[in-house]
C-alpha cells in the first residue's frame, strides 16, 4: 500500500488520546490523529462498488447554497457510511470558516465558526487530513455545530480542499460511522479521492465567477503580446463550418500551381526515418515552396539551405531529440495548414515563424529534460535561471544561426517584421514547454470561448500539438516514435542513478511498461488536446483523431497481454508479421482495426502491478475512469512530489475544461419588448402545433356531450366534464392571448369565440351543480319532483341552445382550414423535392404569408357563410320548438279529475283507468320511446325501484296534470334523447361540412383569381427586399395569359425587379432593399458603406480602332466581351460593377467579420482573369466576334487583322459602397483610392507588356501555392500616391515554356547589354551555379536567378541585376517581364539614380 494508505501509530501518553504519526515521517500523505485506547479498524483497501461509485461521481458544478451543499454532502455520507458530512469553505476576510445547514425542522442556515478554534482549523493549516476516534477526549473539539444540528460527534474524520496553487478553500468533515465502528483507513482514501473532486468544482466555480465579470480583461491576460491586428472572431456554427479548402485546391488546380511533388508531400503517413538527409532538406524546399515563402519574404535559397544545414548540425545525435524529430514536427505543422484548414486563418508571416520555430523548436536538445538539468544545476539551467532551459537555449541558437550574414533567411525583411517575427518564434518555442501544456490549453480553450483567438495563439497550438502528434501517425510511424522516445528516457534514467538522484517516471528501465507510459501519455495529454483543436479545426478529426483511437487501441491490447518492455513489443509485432500472433495485436504488425473507440474508456491497468498508484488500491477495478487515468500519470514507485505535480496538473486541466463564463440575461420590458412579445405570441398561436391542439379541442367540444347521450352512460359524465373542463381552459386562453397579441381581434371573431367558450360550462356538470336525484326512489315530496321539473327543462333548453352554440365553435374549423392546407402543401413540396423540381417553393409558401387583402376578403367571405349558416339553424330550432299537443298530459289529467270523485264506481273506473295507463306507457314502442316509471298522486304512488338512480336529469320527463299539480309521472326518456343525440350528431357532421365547404368554394375563385396573384406579387417584393439578388427564374410564372391583367402585372414586376438587379448590380443592393421595404417615397441617395473587398479592373486595347471599324456593331463586339468577362467573374463569387464602353469594374466583397482569410476568394479572382485572357485569346481576331452582324467589306479585312487585346490589374482594399449621384440620375458603385489603383494597374500593363498586372496588397491574400507562379514586376508608386507598391504578374506558364529563339527587338536589347565574365565574378554571380539552377527544372530553383537580379535591382546594383537578366534571358528569351525590366536599366545606364530608395514613380496613368 502507499506511504498514505498504511499508518503505523507512534503511541505517546497522553490524558486525552494518542497521537499517531506514518512510519515515513516527513513524507507528503501522511495523517495526524487522535484517537481513544479502542483498536482501530484495520480495514485496509476500498471496497470495488464504492471505489466504482467514486470514480463515476462528477462533481462539476458547485454553487454556494443549501440543495448544492446537501448533495455533495448525502454522496460523501453514503460513501463513508456515516451519519452526518459538512463541507466548509473559507472565507478569507472574515477569518472564518462556513457552510449552509438544515436545522429547526428543515430550515437551512449559514452557520461560522473561527477558523482559529476546534479540529477543522488544524486541518486547515495542514497538508493532509485529520482521523479521531473520539473527540470527547480531543482539547480541541468544537461542539458548536453539535449543538446546532442537535448531533453528538464520537468519531471525526476531516480532509483539507485545496486549489491548484495548494492553497485551502476549505475542510470537508465527516461525523460518525453508522455502524459505531471508527473510520477506516479506507475511508480516509475516499475522502482524499473525494476532496480532491469537490476542491476541482469550487475553484471552476470561483474561476467562472471571476470570468463572468471580468471576459475581456482575461483574455488580454491569458493572450500574451495580444494583437487586435490578428484576432480571429469565430462564428456561432463554426464546428460546421466548411473549410474553404476545397474551392481553394480547384482553384490552384485550375492555375496549374498544384504540382505533383506537393501532393507527395501532403501525406500523413510520410516517414522521416525513410528518408535522406538530402531528402529531409528537399521536403523543407518543397514545404517552402508549396506556401510562397520564397518569393513572400525574398529569401535567397543559397541562404536557405545553409541556415537548413547549420540548424540541423545543431542538433544531437539522441534517440528522440534529433533532427529528425525536428523535421517531422515541421512536416507535421505544414500538414495541420494545408489539409486541416489552418490556412484559412494564418497569414504568410504566421506560416514562416510556424515552419522556422518547427524546425529549430528542439535544437540542441541533450536527451534530458528540464527538471534533470533544474535538478542537477547545469549551465543551461544556471544560464536560463531554470526557466524554460532547454527550450530558451533552442531559441537563442535559432537567432544566434540567423545573425549570420550566410544564414539569415530573414535578411530581405523590414526591421519592425523582424522583431515581431522573433517575439512571436520566441514565445512559441517557449510555449512547447511541457509545463506549458495546460496554461496554452487553458488560453486557446478560453480564446474559443470568447470567439476570439489570434493567429499568434493559434499558431502556437499548431506547433504544440504538432511536437506531440506521434500518437496521432499512423500506427507503423507512431511505434517508432515510441521506442526513440522510450530509449531517451531509460538513458536519462541511467544518469539519474549514477548522480545517485531519484529515477524520474517511466525512466527506469527495471520498471518498463511502455505500453501504459504510452497511453496514459495520450489519455492525459494528446487526446484533450487535439480534441479540443478539433473543435476550431474538424479536419483534424479525421487526420489524427481516428490514428489516436488505433494507437491507443494497440497499446492497450498489448497492456491486456501484459507485454510491457520495448523488446517484447517488438516481438510481438514481428510474431504478427510472421502470421503467428494473427489476430492478437493486427495484422502487419498494426494495431487492432476499429472503426471508431472511445479514448476514455481505453485505459486499463497492468494485472500484474507490483505498486498501487498513491490513493488507489491495489484491488481497486481495473477499468479506470477519466481521473484514475490522469493519475497513472504517477511514477510506479510512488514519487509523491511527482504526484502532487500530477494532481495539480489535473486540477488544470479540469479548470481549462470547464472554465465557461457565466452570461446574465436581464430583460427590460419596454414598448419594444411588448411588441416583440406580442409578435412570439401571436406566431405561437398560429403555429402548427397550437393550432392542431385546437383542432383537437374544437372536434371534441363539437361532438362530446351528443356522444355522451348516444351511445354513453351516466357514470362517464364525471370524466367528461373534466375534460370540457379542460377544452373551457383552452378555449380561454387561447381567447385572452388573441386580445393580448392580434390585432384587431375585438370584433367579430371575439364574440364568436366567447360565446362558444361560455356554450361549454352548461357541459360541465361541477360547474352547473347537476342535482343527483339518487337516493329518491319513492319521494313523494312535491318540492324534490318540482326540483327535478326545473333541471329537465334546463337541461332540454341547454342541448337546443348547445345545438346553436356548435354551430360557432365550427367557426374555429374554419380558421385552422389552413393547417389542413399546410400539410396538403407540406407533402407536396416533397414529392417536389423527390422528383428535384424546386422551382414551385417559393408558390407554395405563399399561402403561408397571406396579404392584408387577402385576409380581409378571406374573414369577410367566412363572416357572410356564418352568419348565413346561423341564421338558418336559428330559424329550424325556433320550428322544432312549437309547442304540439301530448296525450300523456291529457289523459294524466283526465286520471286526475277522476281521482277528485269519492263515489266507489269512480274509484273503480279510476283504478281501472290508472291500471290502463300504467300498463300503456310502462313499456316502450315505436309510437311511445317513452317508459313510465314513476306515477304519484292517484291511489297511492307507483315507483320502479332504482330506475331514478340509473338515469340522467336530461333523460327524465315530468309530466303533471294541468288540473291537479299533485299529481304527476315520471317518464324515461333515454332511448329520446339517444335518438335526438344521434340526429345532433350528424346535423353537426352535415353543418361542419356545410361551413366548410361554402367557406372554400365561396372564397377559392376570389382567391385564385385576384388574391393569389396579389399575394405573390407582394411575395416577390417583400423578398427582393430581404434578399436583393434573389433568383427570380424561381419565382416567374410559365404559362402567362395575355388576358389576364393579374399575370400581366406578376411578369411585369419580375422584369422590373429583374431590371433593377442587373441596373445596380451588387453595389446598390441597399438601394433595392432600402426602397423596397420602405413605405415612404422614393430615396435611391442611401448612406454609403465601408467594405473590404478585391477589385478588378479590365480594358479593351485599341477600342478607338473597333468602333471605327464595327460603327454600330461595336456594341455586338463590346457586349460579347462583356458576356465572358460577366460570365467567369460572376463564377468565382465576384459581382460586376461599372460598364465604361471598353472598361469594366468588378468586385469581389469580402466578409466583413470572422477571421477566415478568405484566399479561396482571392485565387477564384484571379482564376476568373486567367479564364477571361484565355477565352480571349481563342476568340482570335475582331471578325469572329463579329459572326452574324453586318458584313462591312471595306472593314473586314483590317478586322481579320486585329487581334484583340486586353489588360487586368487587381488589388484589394477598402471601398465606401453606395450610390452616386442625385434623385435625377443615380450609379450605385465604389469610391477609393484602392478603386482607382486598380484602375492604374490595369494602364500599367501597357508599358509592361503583360496582360495581366497585381498589386502587392492582392498577392499577400493569395494561397501559398498559388503565391509561388507571382513574380515581382517591379517596385513604383503610382500617380497620386507616395506609398511604394511591388506590382506582380502571373507566370500561367512554366518557365520551360519561355524558351525558344529571341525576337530581332531582344536580340539588339542583349547586343546592348554586353557584359564579361570578370565583371560578373567581381558582383560574385557564379554561372556554373546558375546554369546548375537552370537545370534543376525544378521552378522554385529557377525563379531564383530572377529574384536575385530582382534584388539586385531594388538594391541598386544595376550592373550585377543586368548580368543576371541577361543570363535569364538567354535562357529564356520568352519571358517579357525581364525584357522590359532590363529596357529600363538599360535606358538608365545601367546606374541607379542617386537618390534611389528601391522604387520609382509610374508617371503615366
Amino acid at each position: 500500500m502507499p506511504s498514505n494508505s498504511s499508518v503505523s501509530p507512534d503511541k505517546q501518553n497522553s490524558q486525552h488520546g494518542i497521537s499517531r504519526k506514518t512510519s515515513s515521517a516527513g513524507r507528503k500523505g501522511s495523517l495526524t490523529s487522535f484517537f481513544s485506547s479502542s483498536k482501530v479498524s484495520t480495514h485496509q483497501s476500498l471496497d470495488p462498488d464504492k471505489f466504482s461509485s467514486l470514480m463515476s461521481y462528477q462533481a462539476i458544478d458547485f454553487e454556494e447554497s443549501i440543495e448544492c451543499f446537501r448533495e455533495h454532502t448525502n454522496k460523501l455520507k453514503a460513501l463513508l457510511d456515516c451519519d452526518a458530512c459538512h463541507i466548509f469553505l473559507v472565507d478569507e476576510k472574515e477569518h472564518q470558516l462556513y457552510t449552509y445547514m438544515e436545522i429547526g425542522g428543515g430550515a437551512s442556515t449559514k452557520v461560522f465558526k473561527p477558523m482559529d478554534r476546534g479540529l477543522g482549523s488544524q486541518v486547515v493549516d495542514q497538508v493532509d487530513g485529520l482521523l479521531v476516534e473520539n473527540v470527547q477526549l480531543s482539547p480541541r473539539w468544537d461542539s458548536t455545530v453539535d449543538e446546532l444540528a442537535q448531533f453528538t460527534t464520537s468519531s471525526y474524520l476531516a480532509w483539507p480542499l485545496r486549489n491548484p496553487a495548494g492553497e485551502c478553500i476549505g475542510v470537508m468533515e465527516a461525523r460518525n460511522k453508522t455502524d459505531l465502528t471508527a473510520f477506516s483507513t479506507s475511508d480516509t482514501q475516499v475522502a482524499q479521492i473525494f476532496a480532491q473532486q469537490i476542491s476541482s468544482a469550487i475553484f471552476r466555480s470561483k474561476q467562472n465567477a471571476l470570468l463572468a465579470d471580468r471576459d475581456d480583461a482575461f483574455r488580454k491576460a491569458y493572450e500574451k503580446n495580444f494583437d487586435e491586428s490578428e484576432a480571429i472572431v469565430l462564428k456561432e456554427e463554426r464546428r460546421a463550418r466548411l473549410s474553404g479548402d476545397e474551392s481553394l485546391k480547384f482553384a490552384a488546380h485550375e492555375l496549374g500551381v498544384n504540382k505533383t511533388s506537393i501532393s507527395d508531400i501532403q501525406r500523413w503517413d510520410y516517414d522521416v526515418f525513410s528518408k535522406s538527409m538530402e531528402e529531409l532538406e528537399m521536403l523543407f524546399i518543397d514545404v517552402f515552396q508549396d506556401r510562397g515563402l520564397f518569393g513572400r519574404f525574398s529569401i535567397d535559397i543559397k541562404t536557405f539551405m545553409t541556415f537548413t544545414k547549420d540548424i540541423v548540425a545543431g542538433y544531437n545525435p539522441t534517440p528522440y531529440h534529433n533532427h529528425y524529430h525536428g523535421f517531422d514536427v515541421m512536416h507535421v505543422s505544414y500538414l495541420f495548414i494545408s489539409t486541416c484548414g489552418a490556412d484559412d486563418f494564418l497569414e504568410d508571416f504566421n506560416v514562416l515563424s510556424i515552419l522556422v520555430g518547427a524546425l529549430a523548436h528542439d535544437v540542441g536538445h541533450d536527451g534530458r529534460n528540464n527538471s534533470f538539468h533544474a535538478t542537477t544545476m547545469s549551465e543551461l539551467a544556471i544560464t536560463y535561471n531554470s526557466i524554460s532551459i532547454l527550450e530558451n537555449f533552442s531559441a537563442a541558437y535559432l537567432f544566434r544561426t540567423t545573425k549570420k550574414s550566410e544564414c539569415d533567411i530573414f535578411e530581405r525583411m523590414d526591421g519592425a517584421e523582424v522583431k515581431k517575427l522573433r517575439g512571436r518564434l520566441i514565445e512559441m518555442i517557449l510555449d512547447t514547454d511541457a509545463k506549458n501544456h495546460f496554461i496554452l490549453m487553458t488560453r486557446f480553450k478560453h480564446g474559443m470561448e470568447m470567439k476570439q483567438l489570434s493567429r499568434g495563439l493559434l499558431s502556437s497550438m499548431i506547433l504544440h500539438i504538432s511536437d506531440v502528434s506521434n500518437p496521432t501517425r499512423p500506427n507503423p510511424i507512431s511505434r517508432k516514435w515510441s521506442f526513440a522516445v522510450q530509449e531517451e528516457f531509460f538513458a536519462q534514467g541511467d544518469k539519474e542513478k549514477e548522480l545517485g538522484l531519484a529515477v524520474s517516471p517511466f525512466m527506469d528501465r527495471e520498471y518498463e511498461n511502455l505500453p501504459r507510459m504510452q497511453g496514459a501519455f495520450i489519455d492525459a495529454i494528446v487526446s484533450p488536446v487535439f480534441h479540443l483543436c478539433a473543435e476550431f479545426l474538424p479536419k483534424i478529426e479525421k487526420n489524427c483523431i481516428k490514428n489516436m483511437q488505433v494507437n491507443r487501441a494497440f497499446w492497450n491490447q498489448l497492456q491486456n497481454k501484459q507485454i510491457m518492455t520495448t523488446a517484447d513489443v517488438k516481438k510481438d509485432i514481428e510474431r504478427s508479421e510472421s502470421g503467428s500472433g494473427a489476430g492478437d495485436v493486427g495484422g502487419s504488425g498494426g494495431p487492432p482495426q476499429v472503426a471508431t473507440m472511445d479514448s476514455s474508456k481505453a485505459f486499463q491497468a497492468p494485472k500484474n502491478e507490483q505498486a498501487a498508484i498513491p490513493g488507489i488500491p491495489q484491488n481497486a477495478p481495473k477499468e479506470a475512469s477519466e481521473r484514475s487515468r490522469k493519475m497513472s500519470l504517477i511514477a510506479l514507485k510512488g514519487n509523491q512530489a511527482e504526484a502532487l505535480n500530477a494532481s495539480v496538473a489535473k486540477m488544470v486541466e479540469e479548470v481549462s475544461e470547464s472554465n465557461q463564463p457565466s452570461v446574465q440575461n436581464f430583460l427590460s420590458f419596454g414598448k419594444n419588448d411588448h411588441e416583440m412579445m406580442k409578435k412570439r405570441m401571436a406566431k405561437s398561436l398560429d403555429g402548427n402545433a397550437v393550432q392542431l391542439v385546437m383542432l383537437i379541442a374544437t372536434a371534441y367540444a363539437l361532438v362530446a356531450d351528443d356522444l355522451s347521450l348516444w351511445i354513453g352512460d351516466k357514470d362517464a359524465d364525471g370524466a367528461l366534464s373534466i375534460i370540457t373542463f379542460v377544452v373551457l381552459l383552452l378555449f380561454s386562453i387561447e381567447l385572452i392571448v388573441s386580445v393580448y397579441c392580434v390585432p384587431d381581434y375585438m370584433h367579430f371573431f371575439f364574440w364568436l369565440d366567447l360565446i362558444a367558450a361560455l356554450s361549454l360550462i352548461p357541459e360541465i356538470g361541477f360547474l352547473v351543480g347537476d342535482d343527483d336525484f339518487s337516493g329518491n326512489t319513492g319521494a313523494n315530496t312535491l318540492e324534490e319532483h318540482g326540483t327535478l321539473t326545473r333541471a329537465g327543462r334546463a337541461a332540454k333548453a341547454g342541448a337546443r341552445a348547445g345545438r346553436v352554440a356548435r354551430v360557432l365553435r365550427l367557426i374555429r374549423l374554419v380558421r385552422i382550414i389552413k393547417l389542413v392546407k399546410w400539410i396538403a402543401s407540406y407533402f407536396k413540396r416533397k414529392a417536389q423535392e423527390i422528383a428535384g423540381d424546386e422551382g414551385q417553393d417559393e408558390e407554395e409558401q405563399v399561402d403561408m404569408k397571406m396579404s392584408n387583402v387577402g385576409r380581409r376578403m378571406t374573414e369577410s367571405i367566412t363572416k357572410k357563410v356564418i352568419l348565413a349558416v346561423i341564421f338558418m339553424l336559428l330559424t329550424f330550432s325556433l320550428f322544432n320548438d312549437l309547442p304540439t299537443p301530448d296525450a300523456r298530459v291529457w289523459q294524466l289529467d283526465d286520471l286526475a279529475k277522476l281521482n277528485g270523485q269519492t263515489t266507489v264506481e269512480v274509484n273503480n273506473q279510476t283504478i281501472d283507468f290508472r291500471q290502463s295507463y300504467i300498463d300503456r306507457y310502462s313499456v316502450s314502442s315505436d309510437d311511445n320511446p317513452t317508459v313510465l316509471f314513476e306515477l304519484y298522486g292517484i291511489n297511492g304512488n307507483h315507483v320502479v325501484e332504482g330506475k331514478l338512480d340509473s338515469l340522467r336529469v336530461i333523460e327524465i320527463e315530468v309530466i303533471r296534470a294541468p288540473s291537479n299539480q299533485s299529481v304527476y309521472a315520471l317518464f324515461d326518456i333515454s332511448k329520446e334523447s339517444q335518438n335526438t343525440a344521434m340526429h345532433s350528431f350528424l346535423m353537426t357532421l352535415v353543418v361542419t361540412s356545410l361551413l366548410a365547404s361554402l367557406s372554400m368554394l365561396f372564397s377559392r375563385d376570389a382567391y385564385n383569381i385576384m388574391i393569389k396573384p396579389i399575394e405573390k406579387m407582394k411575395h416577390t417584393v417583400q423578398k427582393l427586399s430581404e434578399n436583393p439578388f434573389l433568383h427570380l427564374e424561381k419565382l416567374k410564372k410559365e404559362n402567362v395569359d395575355d388576358e389576364n391583367e393579374t399575370d400581366m402585372l406578376e411578369a411585369a414586376i419580375t422584369k422590373m425587379a429583374r431590371l433593377l438587379q442587373i441596373g445596380f448590380g451588387s453595389a446598390g443592393a441597399e438601394i433595392i432593399a432600402n426602397n423596397l421595404s420602405d413605405g415612404g417615397e422614393l430615396n435611391p441617395m442611401v448612406p454609403g458603406s465601408k467594405i473590404e473587398a478585391i477589385f478588378g479592373f479590365c480594358d479593351i486595347r485599341d477600342f478607338t480602332f473597333a468602333t471605327e471599324g464595327l460603327q454600330q456593331d461595336v456594341m455586338l463586339f463590346v457586349n460579347k466581351i462583356a458576356d465572358i468577362t460577366h460570365k467567369h467573374v460572376v463564377d468565382s463569387g465576384g459581382a460586376p460593377n461599372k460598364n465604361i464602353g471598353d472598361a469594366f469594374l468588378l468586385v469581389w466583397k469580402l466578409k466583413a467579420q470572422g477571421g477566415e482569410l478568405q484566399k479561396a476568394l482571392y485565387d477564384s479572382a484571379l482564376l476568373s482573369f486567367m479564364k477571361i485572357i484565355d477565352d480571349i485569346k481563342r476568340m482570335g481576331n475582331l471578325a469572329a466576334f463579329m459572326d452574324g452582324a453586318d458584313d462591312n467589306a471595306a472593314w473586314r479585312s483590317s478586322l481579320q487583322d486585329f487581334q484583340v487585346h486586353m489588360g487586368f490589374g487587381l488589388h484589394s482594399g477598402w471601398a465606401i459602397e453606395g450610390s452616386i449621384g442625385s434623385k435625377v440620375k443615380v450609379d450605385a458603385s465604389y469610391l477609393s483610392p484602392h478603386v482607382n489603383l486598380a484602375s492604374r494597374l490595369e494602364a500599367a500593363t501597357k508599358q509592361f507588356k503583360v496582360p495581366l498586372l497585381m498589386s502587392e496588397d492582392f498577392v499577400k491574400g493569395l494561397t501559398g501555392n498559388t503565391q509561388n507562379n507571382c513574380r515581382r514586376v517591379d517596385s513604383v508608386t503610382f500617380k497620386g500616391s507616395n506609398e511604394p507598391m511591388k506590382i506582380f504578374h502571373f507566370d500561367a506558364k512554366a518557365y520551360e515554356e519561355m524558351k525558344g529563339k529571341p525576337d530581332n527587338d531582344l536580340t539588339a536589347l542583349l547586343e546592348e547589354c554586353k557584359w564579361d565574365e570578370n565583371a560578373a565574378r567581381a558582383k560574385g554571380v557564379d554561372r556554373d551555379e546558375l546554369h546548375n539552377l537552370f537545370s534543376s527544372k525544378k521552378g522554385v530553383l529557377v525563379k531564383q536567378i530572377y529574384d536575385r537580379a530582382f534584388e539586385s535591382y531594388i538594391d541598386g546594383d544595376w550592373e550585377k541585376a543586368k548580368i543576371l537578366l541577361c543570363i535569364w534571358l538567354e535562357e529564356l528569351p520568352m519571358d517579357k517581364v525581364a525584357a522590359v525590366l532590363l529596357e529600363r536599366l538599360k535606358d538608365a545606364g545601367f546606374k541607379a539614380p542617386g537618390d534611389w530608395q528601391g522604387y520609382h514613380a509610374l508617371t503615366e496613368k
